[in-house]
């Protein structure tokens, strides 16, 4: 009875949900936002290694501290070296993201990408009000310009590619240096997309005396608190594992929509971190995402490579072996296609479930202080327990949390492993006695 009801389950969701997750992964506009973000990566990656040497380590003693006066006197000599690699990074983070999505765009579009890079960044920064000498605030360059980054660099190449598909455009002789073809080009798209959004910001500052960065900061307060909540983390982790049972890149469709609020409460949380707050305001983080919920890759199956390597069945044994060093730094392809998990009804249960219950843990302990927040964002491959410590500034507790969710996860998995273990060992039984 439990396997044809997974069976159903499955067959419904690849009929209903599956066709809408394949299209929003393959949208060239959630490829964009997806891939500006890891553009930005490697920065956002510099600028969080320099933050432990910014700022002590939340879990050190006072006592211990205070006796490293060597320690101290380190940080304070390196701290004006790496200050401004910090603030530029990190500070600087928007602007960045708006080059990577427009280039992506542009990419997609088969439009010039380099140009249309700096038009999407030249139309975040109009829009940022940064010309505006009286009211610029350069915080909207960071993490509280993220939207506007999205949309000023959606906005600018689709104009060009508007213009483009119209015929709205220079053309050259063939002999013409290409660089100049493409200068020229793109030379009435760029004049459409500054004159547009000048008049929108006329028109935005004669009205409500603020620009779009200010406005967005208020229209989507709700949402972006309501993205740092249990039911957004227990949705988000819901839709990836269901998309991921049938086939689909789950992880991708997430991150693609939480990407600008994961990124938002990360820069936010560091903004008071640096001002001295003691209490951190946000909790789901990419960094959450990455080293409670996904240890050992999707759905936790860290657990289950080392029960696949002391399975009595000789296939299953060969896969937790060829998965285990990869699952460590949580890649699990091996597992989930070599079990199979991915449409496979008896593991249905514990590769939802598993996450959902680490996740309601997770955050409840960190809620209560129990646990510490995240202010960093590190390369998801790191092992969970390092991860987890790392981006809290030197948790302890956190790192004890990955443990106890691998442990949670073990005995989740524990009974549907056996029973496909048994499935696996009759099959080779009937294989052989043929």
């Amino acid at each position: 009875m439990k396997h044809i009801i997974t069976r159903l389950l499955t067959i419904n969701l690849d009929h209903y949900v599956a066709p809408t997750a394949r299209m929003i992964s393959s949208s060239v506009h959630i490829s964009a936002l997806r891939d500006g973000f890891q553009l930005s990566m490697p920065f956002i990656f510099i600028g969080c290694l320099f933050v432990p040497f910014m700022f002590p380590l939340m879990n050190v003693p006072d006592q211990i501290m205070s006796s490293s006066l060597w320690w101290e006197d380190f940080l304070i000599t390196i701290r004006p070296i790496i200050l401004p690699t910090y603030k530029l990074t990190l500070g600087m983070v928007a602007l960045i993201v708006a080059f990577g999505v427009a280039t992506s765009l542009a990419k997609q579009y088969h439009l010039p990408e380099r140009l249309s890079g700096l038009t999407g960044s030249m139309a975040f920064l109009l829009l940022s009000g940064v010309a505006d000498s009286q009211s610029i605030d350069i915080r909207y360059l960071g993490g509280s310009g993220i939207f506007t980054a999205l949309l000023a660099s959606l906005y600018a190449v689709e104009i060009i590619h508007l213009c483009i598909l119209k015929g709205w455009y220079i053309r050259m002789p063939e002999d013409v240096p290409r660089i100049t073809v493409q200068t020229f080009k793109l030379l009435i798209p760029i004049f459409i997309v500054f004159v547009s959004l000048s008049v929108f910001n006329s028109l935005l500052e004669s009205k409500v005396g603020m620009h779009l960065p200010q406005v967005i900061e208020q229209l989507f307060r709700p949402l972006v608190l309501a993205s740092d909540s249990l039911i957004a983390v227990l949705i988000s982790v819901l839709v990836c594992q269901l998309l991921w049972f049938v086939g689909i890149h789950g992880s991708i469709v997430v991150t693609g929509i939480m990407n600008p609020f994961w990124m938002t409460n990360l820069l936010i949380n560091q903004q008071a971190m640096e001002s001295g707050s003691t209490l951190l305001p946000h909790i789901y983080t990419a960094s959450f995402w990455d080293f409670f919920l996904l240890i050992g890759g999707v759905g936790s199956t860290l657990p289950l490579v080392y029960l696949a390597i002391k399975s009595r069945s000789n296939q299953i044994k060969s896969i937790g072996k060829v998965a285990l060093i990869p699952s460590i730094f949580n890649i699990n392809e091996p597992i989930l296609f070599g079990f199979p998990i991915i449409m496979n009804p008896v593991f249905i249960i514990p590769f939802i479930g598993v996450p959902l219950i680490n996740a309601t843990l997770v955050w409840y302990l960190t809620s209560v202080d129990i646990l510490d927040r995240v202010v960093m964002m590190l390369p998801w491959t790191l092992p969970a327990p390092i991860g987890a410590a790392w981006a809290a500034n030197g948790s302890i507790n956190n790192a004890l949390m990955t443990i106890i969710a691998i442990l949670i996860s073990y005995f989740c998995y524990v009974p549907f492993f056996r029973t496909h273990e048994r499935m696996v060992l009759e099959q080779q039984e009937k294989l052989h006695t043929k």
